[in-house]
């Protein structure tokens, strides 16, 4: 398959950023800031129909739609971090069912941030996530 011409399929002004197609190629799931805060958000290959799917207080990037099609996996920042998505920040990894639209915590807080999750990480079955967490050691003398 060859590529094409760059072409830009969003709108909005401001960072959107870690873009992964659904597994049946309907959607790209992406984050944006498009609404003030980054949000996760989804829109048709060709730009069509973008929707905004989180609402919360959290800045949340990188979606992953999980192989079966039913969840996306999504990293949230606890404090709003504007368009950056630095690491060494609180975090947590999140889950939505796509089919109600629901979220709930994959993870508690932990150390983590930019370099979390920024691949597409699930297992081919749909019922794991890899992810990185961050330590910081401390030394004494």
């Amino acid at each position: 398959m060859n590529g094409g011409e760059e072409r830009r399929i969003t709108t909005c002004k401001g960072l959107d950023d870690g873009p992964d197609y659904s597994p049946d190629g309907a959607f790209i799931y992406y984050n944006s800031f498009c609404s003030g805060k980054m949000e996760i958000w989804r829109m048709r290959p060709d730009g069509t129909e973008p929707e905004q799917l989180t609402h919360d207080a959290y800045a949340n990037w990188f979606p992953h739609p999980s192989p079966d099609g039913r969840w996306i996996v999504f990293l949230s920042f606890m404090q709003d971090q504007g368009q950056d998505h630095p690491f060494g920040k609180q975090v947590k990894l999140r889950l939505m069912d796509l089919r109600d639209r629901s979220v709930r915590d994959l993870t508690p807080e932990f150390f983590g941030g930019q370099g979390t999750i920024n691949v597409p990480s699930w297992s081919p079955d749909s019922r794991r996530v890899a992810f990185v967490t961050f330590e910081q050691h401390v030394t004494t003398r």
